[in-house]
């Protein structure tokens, strides 16, 4: 028998209807204060564990994936970056070298790559 591995990249449970409005505004008062903003603004779709964090560009209507978070706690997720050379999530740490973090960081690692 193996042991049990803590894996914040799988499992992980459906993010709560109810918090989709406050997350939206969350990432609403995170683009506010950018330099892309309003140019670039975050969109975010929910599926079962996953808030999907895509960015849409002013006049064009196509949604860029970002970023793929896993709810894990009531303030906890995981983080996966967009890669485009393989049309993929990544995983990706915090910058505090932990695999979870709050939405807020998340939004914080994924700002150097919006532009």
């Amino acid at each position: 028998m193996s042991p049990w591995i803590y894996d914040p990249q799988s499992g992980g449970s459906k993010v709560p209807p109810q918090i989709f409005e406050a997350l939206c505004k969350k990432a609403e008062t995170f683009s506010s204060g950018r330099a892309w903003y309003p140019r670039i603004q975050l969109k975010l779709r929910f599926k079962n564990q996953f808030c999907y964090v895509d960015t849409v560009e002013e006049g064009d209507g196509r949604l860029l994936p970002l970023c793929r978070l896993r709810h894990l706690a009531t303030d906890g997720w995981s983080l996966a970056l967009f890669t485009y050379s393989n049309d993929r999530y990544a995983p990706c740490v915090f910058p505090d070298g932990k695999w979870e973090g709050t939405f807020e960081a998340a939004l914080e690692v994924c700002d150097p790559f919006i532009i």
